[in-house]
């Protein structure tokens, strides 16, 4: 099962923001650090869907590891059934650099800054959607990613992306 072409696109930016996400915004290191590792052992094959899930980071305060969980990595296998993703379950390279871009921002000191759509919300946008073949759920799509770059989720902008990317996390020294 591959997730869809836009995988961890959530929202937006300079306009007023859908939800709040915390009084006040954080970044938690550790869970963003646990979050990235298993994600790099999720995508490599070396644990399972179901490994992942109950190994995930949860209760953390920092939005990123919250929308990364849950508009991202959610997206990336089939939760009926344990398995890897290697074989049919392996992702496209355009999946696998999207998620190498989460872990590149989870490495990162960037804030989370797109606004995150409350889940009573999201829950009833469901029949709407259905009812106007998903119009509603682009129109809000479209409001959502105003002043934001969805090319570049989890991080809001370019600059920003292209900056983290001058400091891999990962082999920065090797060459």
């Amino acid at each position: 099962m591959q997730p869809p072409a836009r995988l961890g696109m959530s929202a937006a930016s300079d306009v007023e923001p859908l939800g709040r996400m915390d009084s006040t915004r954080m970044v938690d290191r550790e869970s963003r650090r646990q979050l990235a590792e298993l994600l790099r052992h999720l995508v490599a094959g070396l644990i399972t869907n179901d490994e992942f899930e109950r190994r995930c980071p949860r209760g953390s305060g920092d939005v990123a590891v919250r929308q990364v969980l849950h508009e991202g990595a959610w997206f990336l296998y089939d939760d009926l059934h344990e398995h890897r993703l290697t074989g049919n379950h392996k992702l496209s390279l355009g999946n696998r650099r999207a998620v190498a871009r989460w872990i590149l921002f989870l490495q990162g000191e960037f804030e989370y800054e797109w606004p995150v759509v409350p889940p009573l919300i999201r829950l009833a946008l469901v029949p709407i959607n259905l009812v106007t073949f998903n119009i509603s759920g682009r129109m809000l799509l479209r409001y959502a990613s105003r002043g934001g770059d969805p090319e570049v989720w989890p991080f809001r902008r370019r600059a920003d992306y292209e900056a983290a990317l001058k400091v891999p996390p990962y082999l920065g020294g090797a060459a």
